[in-house]
C-alpha cells in the first residue's frame, strides 16, 4: 500500500505497534489491535474516550509529547502509526527512511502528509481505517467500521438538511495568544452544516495562524467554535473568552460551543462533527 507518497509493505499483520496520537491508539483497539500495541506518544494532547479508557491505560507512555529516540527505538515497533512526519528529521528521531532499513515501517495519518495539512479532510479516517485494517489482516473489522462512519455522517447530513448555514470562527489560545484554524476544521464545520469565516485567510499551505484580538471583534461572530487543547478545561477557556473578548457577540450571548481539539482525527473527527451539528442545528430538520 502507499502512504504520503511510500510504499508499506508487510509479509504478515505487525505484531509491535506503536502510535503517534491517542486518537490513533484509539482506532487501533476499535480494529482489534490493543495486544499489537506497544507504545505511545503525545498522550499529553488529550485524553481517551471512555469507551477505549480501559484498554488505552495498558499501553505503554513512550513519551507524553515527543518520544526520545533511545525510547522508540527500544520498543521495537515495526509500525509507528504517526500523526505526521515533523519529528522524523534525523535529529530528534531517525529519519522515516533510517527506521525503514532497520525494519521499521511509519505510516502517517493521510492528512497529514508532509508539511502542509491544510486539505485535510474528517473522511481520511476511512483511507486510514481501510489501509490499517488490509495491514492488520482485520479487513472486515475495517470494513465495520467505515459503515459505522458512513452511518454517523448520513445522519448528520440529514440534521442539517435544509437548515440555514452558520457562520462561525474556529478560534483557540496558547500562551495566552489567539489563534485560528483551517483545514480538517473547516471541513468540521462544513459537515456540521456552518462555514469558518477564516476559510481563506492563512498563508497557502497553513492550517492555523495567530488571530488578533482587534481582528476578530471587528469580525465579531455570532458564534464561536473553540478548541480545547490538552487538559484545557471548559471553564477556564470561557473566563479566557469573557476576559479577552467580552464586546463579542457570541462572548456576550453565550453562543460559544467547545470542541476538544482531539475530536478533528480519525473517529473523533466524526463525533467532533456531530457535536457541532448538535450545538448549532438542536432542532435537526
Amino acid at each position: 500500500m502507499t502512504n504520503c507518497g511510500r510504499t508499506l509493505h508487510f509479509d504478515a499483520p505487525p505484531t509491535r505497534i506503536v502510535s503517534g496520537w491517542p486518537t490513533s491508539t484509539e482506532l487501533l483497539i476499535a480494529l482489534g489491535a490493543t495486544d499489537a500495541l506497544v507504545g505511545q506518544y503525545n498522550t499529553n494532547t488529550g485524553e481517551p474516550g471512555q469507551e477505549y479508557a480501559a484498554a488505552y491505560a495498558k499501553v505503554p507512555v513512550l513519551g507524553e509529547g515527543a518520544p526520545s529516540r533511545e525510547r522508540l527505538v527500544a520498543a521495537a515497533p515495526q509500525l509507528i502509526w504517526a500523526d505526521g512526519e515533523y519529528l522524523f528529521d534525523g535529529t530528534a528521531l531517525p529519519t522515516i527512511a533510517e527506521l525503514a532499513a532497520q525494519g521499521i515501517q511509519v505510516m502517517v495519518l493521510s492528512g497529514f502528509c508532509g508539511t502542509d495539512a491544510s486539505g485535510a479532510k474528517v473522511r481520511d479516517v476511512v483511507t486510514d481505517v481501510t489501509a490499517l485494517g488490509k495491514i492488520l489482516g482485520r479487513p472486515a473489522d475495517a470494513d465495520r467500521l467505515v459503515a459505522g462512519i458512513d452511518d454517523r455522517l448520513d445522519t448528520v447530513a440529514r440534521r442539517v438538511a435544509g437548515q440555514p448555514v452558520e457562520p462561525v470562527a474556529l478560534v483557540t489560545m496558547f500562551d495566552r495568544q489567539l489563534y485560528v484554524y483551517e483545514g480538517v476544521y473547516s471541513d468540521i464545520a462544513t459537515l456540521a452544516g456552518a462555514t469558518n469565516i477564516y476559510t481563506g485567510v492563512l498563508p497557502k499551505g497553513s492550517y492555523y495562524g495567530e488571530l488578533s484580538v482587534e481582528d476578530i471583534i471587528k469580525r465579531d461572530p455570532a458564534t464561536l467554535v473553540y478548541l480545547l487543547s490538552g487538559g484545557e478545561t471548559e471553564a477556564a477557556a470561557r473566563d479566557y473568552l469573557t476576559k479577552t473578548l467580552p464586546t463579542v457577540a457570541a462572548v456576550r450571548t453565550g453562543s460559544v460551543v467547545f470542541l476538544p481539539q482531539n475530536d478533528s482525527t480519525n473517529l473523533r473527527g466524526i463525533a467532533g462533527v456531530e457535536t457541532l451539528a448538535a450545538a448549532l442545528h438542536p432542532a435537526g430538520p
